[in-house]
């Protein structure tokens, strides 16, 4: 296992256990055309509109909610005809990893040119002391790289992305429709709106909240609909969702709970 991993799946669990800092939604249709399966602590997406079904990201390696979390909601995952990643962390782009069992074998996968990094171990997905973590993820590379704004159409839908480094430095938001937004890790949701993500996880804080007020004010959010997070759940008030970017949240104080709502432990089951 790599260091990437065991920080991602035995580390985390420990440091967050009891803080509320993760609050997926469950499995299930959310709305007219999107819904999700929850792996642990995270989300997949799914969005359908006529005969066209796109998903965002993939979720951890071979995980065990994947095949029947889809079954639940009524989508074959070998029906996807992309995916785009929001970024190439193992609990979003594991679900591709060419050691694995990829369910999403006929999907067309996009990414950021500037995330094609991590994937090349060509830079750190993090300095921690002296350790440097490096990505764990391998996928095959005949996927398509996407620049800032560059809208791609997929059959009835239209998705653009949105370079918003902090978390990585190649993390993309995407918009679909100019309705639907899907933020990553970039944004961290509770009760009283979004705030930017939690700081250890982020390659730089201070970049990501730069990031998150310029795209603020480029965004018509008064035409969204939806801003969807990939680990604290989603909301209708766009505006609200968009709060608090400015301020981290301190998970590391004693008694911090973010959401008071969110289960325990996501990793329990």
């Amino acid at each position: 296992m790599s260091l990437m991993d065991y920080f991602a799946i035995h580390v985390v669990p420990k440091l967050y256990r009891g803080k509320g800092a993760f609050h997926p939604a469950e499995t299930g249709k959310l709305t007219e055309t999107v819904s999700c399966v929850r792996e642990y602590d995270v989300n997949i997406f799914f969005i359908r509109k006529g005969n066209t079904l796109i998903a965002i990201d993939s979720g951890y390696k071979n995980h065990h909610a994947l095949l029947p979390g889809c079954k639940k909601i009524g989508i074959d995952p070998k029906a996807v005809q992309a995916l785009f990643l929001t970024h190439a962390d193992p609990d979003h782009a594991g679900g591709l990893d060419i050691r694995c069992e990829n369910c999403f074998i006929n999907a067309e996968i996009y990414l950021g040119e500037i995330e094609e990094n991590y994937l090349t171990n060509t830079i750190y997905r993090k300095k921690i002391g002296p350790f440097g973590l490096k990505n764990s993820v391998k996928i095959k590379d005949n996927y398509h790289l996407l620049k800032d704004g560059q809208s791609v159409s997929v059959g009835d839908l239209t998705i653009q992305p949105f370079l918003v480094p902090g978390h990585t430095l190649g993390h993309l938001m995407y918009l679909i429709d100019n309705e639907l937004l899907f933020t990553g890790d970039s944004i961290a949701l509770n009760q009283e709106g979004g705030w930017c993500f939690f700081d250890l996880f982020n390659y730089n804080s201070e970049m990501n909240i730069k990031s998150l007020k310029a795209l603020k004010e480029k965004l018509d959010l008064n035409r969204i609909k939806y801003v969807f997070t990939s680990h604290n759940g989603f909301t209708d008030k766009a505006k609200e969702a968009f709060a608090h970017v400015d301020v981290i949240p301190k998970w590391n104080e004693k008694g911090f709970i973010f959401d008071k709502t969110a289960p325990y432990d996501c990793f329990a089951d």
